[in-house]
């Protein structure tokens, strides 16, 4: 159904207004700024000053010269998102300005399906004052920037590249003269083609903070490369050049640069002391006119050299550059694109004097507020769990993205992680509900999502991600309570069924491999061709999750549908487990048994109920010796799918055999201050921010902590307790409030703890050695030696 009618109905204004562009909407478009600008009298302010606005693909907003905020939220433009601001606070009576910088690649990429046309839409009406983007506004094309520079990886938008010599960066100033602005304004109605359906964000606004993390920690000078001024990849250009610094300590305030060598640049390695994410602003005095700046963005760096980790081969082709060319006198420049790094080479070149450049950052991420905490006497859990929160607040964007640095991209198995990270960090749950909607939008004609979206990688659809999108429908109804996703994305789902159903094997009623697209399961060797029983697994795990949901909804047809399929898929699961009580992996090509029997396999088996019978020797057999190293397997779970074989493990009371893992594995992501793609990643090639290893912030809470969910919307929890250490308190922001349990342990070594319950919560209380206890409101309690 059509968003349009509503979104008129909510914002009447938006009908006067049209998409508009300078010269043509839908010629020339490649990696392409365009400048407005629009001035108005106000009589006086009105009480609240709201404005609906968007873009395709994206804005940058300005009030009387002071800068609003970045948007939209990623979309589909046949369900475009806009934004609604209020601008009150930056208006004053008389004359006003509003100016935009807007910005189209003209191509698709990893979070953006181009469609052939850009623009810009604005509308307000306060009162008798009416403000719509039409053909009055002012507008270029912006001048001075290069459009031809490469992507900044396979996924991301192009490196920037501006001669401020060309464009006045003052250009959103009120005062500024735009009569130079001769460009022709396209325009197109509201509710065009591409955009015939509009729909509100869904989400907060980004915070955008203006923040100088970090300091300078080394320094370096050389030749330019042959080509300097001339490549199309400033990263590479600037990794020929040698990126080794000497150590040297400064603030990065006004930091000099003395008179260049000739033909040469001097440049500054800056840590910001963790990955932050966002787009970087330059202030730079002194200069002359025709000096370049230039900064260059890493995770990592060999800390003996202060070289940043660089290869120029890699899959991604990762390229995070800009470079500034300075106009007389005082230079400042946003720049458009945000990166999560935490280094930064910043290099001057052609300075024939003094040049003192000040880098800030303006963030870009979710506003999640850190509701939930968790603390312990073991500072090591502490390190690891506030490197797991920060992971997870760095990768919360205008979506879940795997990493801020790579890719950017809503990954939807990285999301379901991401989601219970939050659940227990902020509570949150509106990045999970749009991206339920935004995966159920990207099918292919038989069914299956995309493995994130929006998107244009065709060689990035997972079956086993479509699974995984259904599991989060059940996430979402078990946080919230709400069975609203269910209900509305039923086509999307019954299509996904109707494929999996096809690609149903008749002899051994597993799911089939399907060569056209990528069956992920996990970042390691098993089993894909033939029918695999992790991915089966996965089904049935749906399935289950589903008749629950239709039974909730009142469908008995439905619910008896998927009820009659799970019960057939568990018998034919059930006929790979062995004589040894262990889940096999599948069957190849010929239909021959696979001997594997992987940690995965077992876990899901577990997971699912499978095999009650044989659920101890799975555990002692594959889980709890993979645990504690003492398994051999070539087949090892990741540090993405390891969360599953936690959660296992400590529902089944070994909680502590977790921690020790925990400890272990992310001790060292911990020193970093983010956690990692894997548990070895490769330096400057894969990702050391990937929040889908940043499980261990609930796993920490849940196991030291004891609360565990065990109804829909937080109803009832269980709280068990593992008393490692001296002390431990977790504070869980449910949706009926917070959830609070601590425990100390004294000088007399008796435990005393406390687990305070908010009202509609009711909890049920284990201890070691003791029978279940229920409680509800604050319930003290202490534990013996």
């Amino acid at each position: 159904m059509s968003r349009t009618p509503s979104l008129a109905e909510s914002y009447p204004a938006i009908q006067d207004a049209k998409w508009i562009w300078p010269l043509r909407m839908g010629w020339d478009s490649v990696n392409c700024y365009a400048l407005f600008r629009k001035e108005f009298n106000l009589a006086s302010l009105p009480r609240e000053a709201l404005i609906t606005i968007t873009a395709d693909q994206s804005y940058q907003f300005y009030v009387n010269g002071e800068y609003v905020g970045r948007g939209p939220a990623r979309g589909f433009q046949r369900s475009w998102p806009v934004d609604e601001i209020d601008i009150r606070s930056w208006l004053k009576k008389g004359k006003n300005l509003i100016a935009i910088r807007a910005y189209t690649p003209g191509f698709s990429n990893f979070q953006y399906v181009n469609e052939g046309f850009c623009g810009l839409l604005f509308a307000a009406r306060w009162g008798k004052s009416l403000l719509v983007s039409d053909g009055s506004c002012k507008c270029r094309r912006q001048r001075g920037v290069r459009r031809d520079m490469v992507p900044a990886s396979m996924q991301l938008f192009p490196q920037e590249a501006i001669d401020l010599r060309e464009e006045d960066p003052d250009w959103m100033q009120p005062g500024f003269d735009d009569s130079g602005w001769t460009d022709t304004v396209g325009t197109s109605s509201w509710n065009a083609m591409p955009w015939y359906s509009l729909e509100p964000r869904g989400i907060p606004r980004l915070s955008e903070e203006l923040i100088r993390p970090g300091s300078v920690i080394g320094t370096a000078n050389g030749m330019n490369a042959p080509d300097v001024l001339t490549s199309r990849n400033l990263s590479i250009t600037r990794f020929e050049e040698g990126l080794g610094h000497q150590p040297v300590q400064m603030p990065l305030e006004k930091i000099p640069f003395k008179r260049a060598p000739r033909n040469g640049w001097r440049s500054v390695l800056i840590d910001l002391g963790k990955l932050h994410v966002g787009s970087v602003v330059l202030e730079i005095e002194g200069a002359s006119g025709g000096e370049i700046v230039e900064t260059h963005h890493y995770e990592t760096i060999d800390e003996s050299t202060l070289c940043p980790h660089y290869n120029p081969d890699a899959h991604c082709m990762m390229a995070f550059s800009h470079r500034l060319t300075c106009r007389q006198g005082e230079n400042r420049h946003a720049f458009y694109h945000p990166f999560g790094y935490r280094y930064m080479v910043l290099t001057v070149r052609g300075n024939a004097g003094l040049l003192s450049v000040t880098p800030s950052l303006r963030t870009t991420v979710y506003p999640l507020q850190r509701k939930g905490r968790f603390t312990s006497s073991d500072d090591t859990f502490n390190t690891i769990w506030e490197a797991c929160a920060w992971t997870q607040q760095v990768c919360s964007m205008d979506a879940y993205v795997d990493t801020p640095w790579r890719e950017q991209a809503q990954w939807w198995g990285d999301a379901r992680v991401q989601s219970w990270n939050t659940f227990h960090l902020d509570g949150d749950p509106r990045l999970l509900r749009r991206g339920i909607r935004q995966i159920s939008m990207q099918t292919t004609p038989d069914g299956v999502t995309y493995g994130h979206a929006p998107t244009m990688a065709h060689g990035c659809v997972l079956p086993d991600f479509t699974l995984i999108w259904i599991l989060t429908l059940w996430d979402y109804y078990w946080q919230t309570g709400e069975l609203e996703p269910f209900l509305a994305h039923q086509d999307t789902l019954q299509h996904a069924l109707e494929y999996f159903r096809h690609w149903t094997c008749p002899k051994t009623g597993l799911l089939r491999y399907d060569k056209r697209f990528w069956l992920f399961l996990d970042w390691t060797g098993v089993r894909r061709e033939g029918c695999s029983s992790i991915y089966s697994l996965w089904l049935l795990h749906a399935l289950d999750r589903l008749t629950q949901l239709y039974t909730l909804v009142g469908d008995r047809k439905q619910a008896a549908a998927s009820r009659k399929w799970a019960t057939t898929l568990r018998a034919d699961l059930r006929k790979l487990i062995a004589r040894d009580g262990l889940m096999r992996d599948g069957y190849d090509e010929r239909g021959k048994i696979d001997s594997h029997t992987s940690v995965h396999a077992q876990t899901l088996a577990l997971i699912t109920g499978l095999s009650p019978d044989t659920e101890q020797a799975m555990l002692e057999k594959r889980l709890l010796p993979y645990l504690r190293g003492k398994l051999k397997t070539d087949i090892q779970p990741s540090a993405y799918w390891i969360t599953y074989i936690f959660s296992t493990l400590a529902e089944r009371g070994y909680g502590a055999d977790v921690l020790e893992d925990i400890r272990r594995r992310w001790t060292p992501m911990a020193a970093h201050g983010t956690t990692w793609e894997n548990f070895s990643p490769v330096q400057g090639e894969e990702s050391f921010s990937h929040a889908w290893s940043a499980h261990p912030l609930f796993h920490l809470m849940q196991i030291l902590g004891g609360v565990r969910q065990s109804g829909p919307a937080w109803e009832r929890i269980t709280c068990e307790p593992v008393f490692v250490g001296d002390s431990a308190e977790i504070s869980i922001p449910s949706p009926k409030g917070d959830i609070v349990s601590r425990w100390a342990r004294g000088a007399d070594g008796v435990v005393r703890g406390e687990l305070v319950l908010p009202h509609g919560v009711k909890g049920t209380l284990t201890l070691p050695g003791a029978k279940p206890v229920p409680v509800s409101g604050r319930h003290t309690y202490k534990l013996e030696r």
